[in-house]
């Protein structure tokens, strides 16, 4: 087995999903929280250590820059029952599909048997992305469902930052197999993420004392950690009270904004109903526009409030990406 791959599979992995796809050999699978081996079968090519997000941390220098920045919210009924924050990616990918400049999408969904556990979706029906709408807040192994798009494909990939460090990195090694059926690349923000196991038996269920299967919804506003129950009820936690379950590739993790996407959005820096909007590359600009063209987005320009909060917290995160950490094993 290749000396990186244990990595792969150990405390500092994000679980983007990247090396399940790009493995030749299918010696890579998807467990629980983690990257499962079958080192019989692995003949140390090493391209699972190459689309690592958090093994080539060095290959990322400078982030796109931010060529345009706005509030925005949708003006579609069957999103905002759905969406999170202002449902601006479900609505992108919904304007996309409708103009067929994809015909696909990577997503999350959720586990029809275990509670608020994402699965990765290679979304090919409108029905399908209205079912991913909502922000997942345990890890979701995203690009382990690249190896099912073809080469020909036209497809948009919808990620948090390590997953769109990854798609680059895909770019990068030239698999083009992989990369020449992505379109379009749009980033989710994330402060930090959590192991499902985590997530559901020792944030939610100990902590909180919360049944997940009891769980409507979660979010993350104002620096509070807020979920809401069916029965009505709403629970809220400092963010920071929450480090203990944090995964720890979150801690090593500089890239608040998905630096590397085509389109960025996040709550962070717009009121509440309303999504923030990073327009990084020409190509997400031309297909923001077109939502906006075809009104299905209400936009406005984001306010120097927002931008200047934005560029405090992800100072943060890459001031804390910094610190070392001597727990976490290599």
């Amino acid at each position: 087995m290749s000396k990186a791959a244990p990595l792969l599979a150990g405390e500092i992995c994000s679980f983007c999903g990247a090396c399940v796809s790009v493995c030749p050999l299918r010696c890579i699978d998807i467990g629980e929280d983690y990257p499962v081996f079958d080192s019989e079968k692995c003949t140390e090519c090493g391209l699972c250590s190459r689309v690592c997000p958090i093994l080539n941390m060095n290959f990322f220098r400078e982030e796109l820059p931010v060529l345009e920045a706005y509030s925005a919210r949708t003006t579609l009924p069957e999103v905002k029952e759905r969406g999170q924050d202002g449902g601006v990616v479900t609505t992108l990918l919904l304007a996309m599909f409708e103009k067929g400049y994809v015909r696909g999408a990577i997503v999350s969904s959720l586990s029809e048997s275990e509670p608020l556990k994402p699965m990765p979706l290679l979304a090919k029906s409108k029905e399908d992305i209205l079912a991913s709408a909502g922000t997942k807040y345990s890890s979701s192994p995203n690009l382990s469902v690249l190896r099912e798009a073809k080469i020909n494909d036209a497809i948009a990939v919808v990620g948090v930052p390590c997953q769109i460090r990854a798609i680059r990195l895909i770019e990068n090694a030239k698999l083009k197999k992989y990369a020449n059926s992505i379109k379009l690349r749009i980033g989710l923000f994330c402060m930090e993420n959590y192991a499902y196991r985590t997530y559901v038996d020792e944030l939610l269920s100990k902590f909180l004392g919360v049944n997940p299967s009891d769980v409507n919804k979660a979010n993350i506003k104002a620096g509070k950690f807020i979920v809401y129950l069916k029965n009505g009820e709403v629970k809220k936690v400092p963010v920071h009270n929450l480090k203990d379950f944090v995964r720890a590739s979150c801690k090593l993790c500089p890239d608040l904004t998905a630096e590397y996407a085509d389109i960025s959005v996040g709550g962070i820096g717009s009121e509440k109903g309303w999504s923030t909007v990073l327009i990084r590359t020409e190509i997400g600009k031309d297909v923001f526009d077109k939502a906006v063209d075809m009104g299905y987005l209400e936009v406005k320009p984001l306010s120097e409030k927002g931008r200047k909060l934005i560029v405090k917290l992800s100072s943060i995160k890459k001031k804390n990406a910094k610190k070392p950490n001597m727990s976490l094993k290599y």
